[in-house]
């Protein structure tokens, strides 16, 4: 009875946001080969990579057969802790924040033992989605698209139920 009184009070978004799923079963949920998208660009936008000779700017593009959408989430020696890497960049290159002391821009850099490699992924208020942190960014920051009528650009960003912030992990 009290915790009906409490999901009441608190509302039942707020329990979801507060849900934490154990790290195996969220290991075992990963397909080796996911589409990344958010709620906000919707489910024809994917986050790639620019392919202009460097390779290493992650954006929001339109869904199609590239390997820079085809995306692996890889457990690390950290329980809850993942890697992602996507088949464009290769296993050498990891999403990453660039350390430049605004520290809110993702890119894709070589895999090391980086703060800024190692991603948490929460569930989210919203079903079936989830928020990215980063261990370099903290858990105030999400993994979030800037709106500015593009619609295509990352950024971390404070976390909040934000329908940029609700990732949908797909094969």
């Amino acid at each position: 009875m009290q915790l009906s009184r409490q999901i009441g009070l608190i509302g039942l978004g707020a329990v979801l946001a507060l849900v934490q799923v154990p790290a195996s079963s969220l290991a075992q949920s990963f397909p080796q080969a996911v589409r990344l998208q958010t709620t906000f660009t919707g489910s024809n936008k994917c986050l790639d990579i620019v392919n202009d000779g460097s390779n290493n700017q992650p954006i929001m593009n339109n869904c199609g057969n590239y390997s820079g959408q085809i995306w692996s989430i890889k457990p690390t020696k950290t329980s809850g802790v993942y890697r992602l890497q996507n088949q464009f960049s290769g296993n050498d290159k990891c999403l990453d924040i660039v350390n430049d002391g605004s520290n809110n821009q993702p890119i894709m850099s070589k895999c090391g033992n980086y703060s800024g490699q190692l991603w948490r992924i929460q569930p989210s208020a919203r079903e079936g989605f989830y928020r990215l942190q980063n261990q370099f960014s903290g858990s105030d920051k999400c993994l979030d698209i800037v709106n500015d009528g593009n619609n295509n650009q990352l950024i971390m960003g404070n976390c909040g139920n934000y329908s940029g912030q609700a990732w949908k992990i797909d094969e």
